[in-house]
């Protein structure tokens, strides 16, 4: 009986966490896209898996394999970010007989009009900030000085600082007068 017990508990362990990750797999929200020749259509999660891959052919300099929802996708991934908003409004200058034709071609030619923009203006090009692998929809991702290039640049410079301060406070310190 115990054997059963334990056998069943340990199915259920099993099972469980499988369950789970099937419900975390990716969903991505269905977007409305307003053409320019006055017709819509959704973007659904079965055709952002397959903008995925020819957004991540185009982008040279970061491997954004596995980070798409960050890319287009809000933190609750109910909706777009600014850059996703500006990647849909570059679809939108297209006819949904050009998407229906070739939407590959509609793709690239969104991501090529969103490149010189700054959709979350802190600075930096959607460009540069795509293959630097920052969030061009997130101002507090860019790609300035990271914590260990900060350090690799200055280090020296804040030790060379640190030991002159020293140095001083010490000397001070020594050669007071007594009172």
């Amino acid at each position: 009986m115990k054997r059963v017990v334990i056998s069943l508990l340990l199915a259920i362990a099993l099972v469980v966490p499988l369950a789970n990750a099937q419900d975390e797999k990716q969903k991505y929200p269905t977007i409305t896209v307003y053409f320019s020749d006055g017709t819509s259509t959704n973007i659904t999660e079965k055709q952002w898996v397959e903008i995925f891959p020819i957004i991540q052919g185009r982008i040279k300099g970061y491997d954004w394999s596995g980070m798409m929802k960050e890319l287009l996708f809000d933190s609750s991934n109910t909706g777009l970010n600014p850059y996703g908003l500006d990647f849909v409004r570059g679809i939108e200058k297209h006819t949904l007989n050009e998407w229906d034709n070739n939407y590959a071609r509609v793709v690239i030619e969104a991501l090529n009009y969103t490149y010189d923009l700054d959709s979350d203006g802190d600075g930096y090009t959607n460009y540069e900030e795509l293959n630097a692998g920052t969030l061009p929809g997130d101002a507090s991702s860019h790609p300035g000085l990271t914590q260990e290039e900060f350090w690799n640049k200055y280090e020296g410079y804040i030790i060379i600082g640190v030991l002159v301060a020293s140095i001083f406070v010490l000397y001070f310190v020594f050669n007071r007068e007594k009172e």
